[in-house]
C-alpha cells in the first residue's frame, strides 16, 4: 500500500511494523510520530477484531517509545483523517513549555528545525531495538 503523498511531504519514513508504518514529522518542535497501518479501512470500526488489536498494541508500544524517548509531560494520540483519508494515527510528546502547549499541535506549531540525518538514525535504531522495526516502510 502507498503511504499518502501529504505523509510522506511532512514526515521521515522510519520503517515498518507488522502491516503498518511508522513515520517521524519533520518539524522537531514536538516529538510527533505517525503510525499509517496498511490496511484499506479509513476508520476503527472498520477494522475486524484482530487487526484492531493488532494495531492497538502497536499504538501502545510506540506511544511508551514516544513518552519515553522525549520524556513527554502528555501524550497526544489521534486518528483525525480530515486532511487525509488513508488510516494513520498521530502520536505526539507534548511538553508543558513546547511551543503550542496547551493548545493543539494542528495549526497552532510554528516552523521549527528539522531533524538532522544523525538525530533521525538514532531514533530509527532505538525503534529498531525497542520495537523491531524494520527498514522500509509502505511506499
Amino acid at each position: 500500500m502507498h503511504i499518502n503523498d501529504q505523509l510522506l511531504a511532512d514526515c521521515h519514513v522510519l520503517g515498518a511494523l507488522e502491516h503498518a508504518s511508522v513515520l517521524l514529522h519533520r518539524n522537531a518542535a514536538v516529538g510527533w510520530f505517525i503510525l499509517v497501518v496498511d490496511t484499506p479501512a479509513v476508520d476503527w470500526h472498520q477494522l475486524d477484531d484482530a487487526e484492531h488489536a493488532r494495531v492497538s498494541a502497536q499504538i501502545r508500544a510506540l506511544s511508551r517509545f514516544v513518552a519515553n524517548e522525549f520524556e513527554a509531560d502528555k501524550l497526544n494520540v489521534a486518528t483525525l483523517g480530515n486532511q487525509v483519508a488513508q488510516m494513520h494515527i498521530h502520536i505526539i510528546a507534548r511538553h508543558k513549555n513546547d511551543a503550542c502547549w496547551p493548545r493543539p499541535v494542528w495549526g497552532n506549531l510554528e516552523e521549527s528545525n528539522n531533524y538532522s540525518p544523525t538525530m533521525i538514525a538514532a531514533l530509527r535504531d532505538r525503534l529498531v531495538a525497542d520495537l523491531g522495526l524494520v527498514a522500509g516502510g509502505m511506499a
